[in-house]
């Protein structure tokens, strides 16, 4: 069949099996069919002689349902660029493409690229900058798709890494892109579009001043970006997903050089961080399918307590009694899924002790030792299995000090 095959650019026409060498650019084709059976395939191949077809239409109607009069269907199908395209069952049809339209930056934005289906595309570096350390997000948007797809980017750079961000059925993602903490990428790179057949979209770069401000409570669905400029503040992360999900929401946090990762569930809210320690502002990746909320909560004003203490889930608190060394212990049984983590910060609001404590026989029975001053901080992340952690006084060092004891209070710090 390879010497029948008709090239064109922007529209052929022709009846029965044909090969066709599409040489336009990327666009929407209208194919019409018009026959007397509902039966029709047309598949498309990108790269060499050799490579693997795909489908772009392929419907089938019995042959009980022929007519006497022909009908006519229509299709609307997305190329990608110059490809070989089959039709291996049709009567009379037509293909007419109309080209993409081509977007102009905006925003401050400093990179656009739109396209159909499956595409990788090159990435420009971002401009640094000394405040935040460089970087810029990556925005994708979907202007529009023929079919559900359950799409995701990968992201390659020049070191070989690779880093797979789901995207799903959302309209629009927002990924951090050459920031150095968290260090998605650091230098230029590649973004690969998959499971995209059908699917008109659009990639930007943003500076990081596009990111999405934080709020008191701030909701949104997916991936995106977020920023806190505010004092310093307790952070919960909370799923909207419906009961009996098995989708999670995450949300990674950048602050003074750290990262950390919450995730959550079924309307359960975590806790378990602080953003707006600087310098500069703290950014915020969210991920995960289905929806999100985000509350921050001033630092002054969270939980207190004065002596031993037992909790589950993350949270942010600040101990309120006498100089104690303390032991932080799980009741877990399993070591990795039911580690506790808790970090301890100065006066001033810096990084100063943290402490792992796996689960386990040692874990519930000695735990780790933690220094607690009056007035310190902390941020504790509980064990992913869900049980619950305890911060317990070692013996003979002021127990019983505290009003409330083992009981957190919400009174001003």
């Amino acid at each position: 069949m390879t010497a029948d095959v008709r090239p064109f650019t922007e529209a052929a026409e022709g009846t029965g099996p044909a090969e066709l060498d599409y040489r336009g650019p990327q666009g929407w084709a209208t194919v019409v069919h018009r026959a007397h059976v509902g039966s029709f395939t047309l598949l498309g191949r990108l790269g060499p002689p050799g490579a693997e077809h795909t489908d772009l239409v392929r419907e089938f109607e019995p042959e009980q349902h022929r007519t006497e009069e022909p009908r006519t269907w229509e299709y609307r199908v997305g190329l990608s660029g110059p490809q070989r395209l089959r039709i291996e069952a049709a009567e009379r049809w037509s293909i007419s493409v109309t080209p993409l339209e081509q977007d102009e930056p905006e925003d401050g934005g400093v990179f656009c690229r739109r396209g159909i289906g499956n595409q990788t595309v090159e990435l420009p570096e971002p401009e640094p900058e000394s405040k935040s350390g460089g970087g810029a997000i990556l925005e994708f948007t979907r202007i529009e798709s023929v079919r559900p797809t359950s799409l995701f980017l990968r992201l390659h750079t020049g070191f070989g890494d690779q880093t797979y961000w789901p995207v799903g059925n959302d309209d629009r993602a927002r990924f951090l892109y050459g920031h150095d903490t968290p260090a998605v990428w650091s230098t230029a790179g590649r973004v690969e579009v998959a499971n995209a057949a059908g699917c008109e979209w659009r990639l930007r770069v943003l500076p990081l001043s596009a990111a999405r401000p934080l709020e008191e409570a701030t909701r949104g669905t997916g991936a995106e970006v977020l920023a806190h400029t505010g004092a310093p503040a307790a952070l919960a992360l909370c799923s909207l997903a419906d009961a009996g999900s098995t989708s999670k929401a995450e949300v990674r946090i950048e602050s003074r050089g750290y990262k950390v990762t919450l995730s959550a569930d079924h309307h359960h809210a975590t806790e378990g961080w602080v953003v707006g320690l600087g310098p500069g502002p703290t950014l915020l990746q969210t991920g995960g399918a289905g929806g999100w909320e985000l509350v921050t909560t001033p630092l002054d004003t969270v939980p207190t307590f004065d002596g031993e203490i037992t909790g589950t889930g993350g949270k942010v608190l600040r101990y309120t009694g006498p100089p104690v060394t303390a032991r932080v212990t799980t009741e877990s049984w399993h070591k990795w899924a039911g580690m506790v983590s808790v970090r301890t910060l100065t006066p001033e609001l810096l990084w100063k002790d943290w402490v792992n404590t796996k689960g386990g026989l040692a874990g519930r029975l000695r735990g780790e030792r933690l220094d607690l001053r009056p007035g310190t901080p902390l941020t504790i992340t509980g064990p992913h299995d869900g049980s619950g952690w305890r911060i317990r006084i070692e013996r003979g060092q002021g127990r019983g000090h505290g009003r409330g004891q083992g009981h957190e209070r919400g009174q001003s710090l």
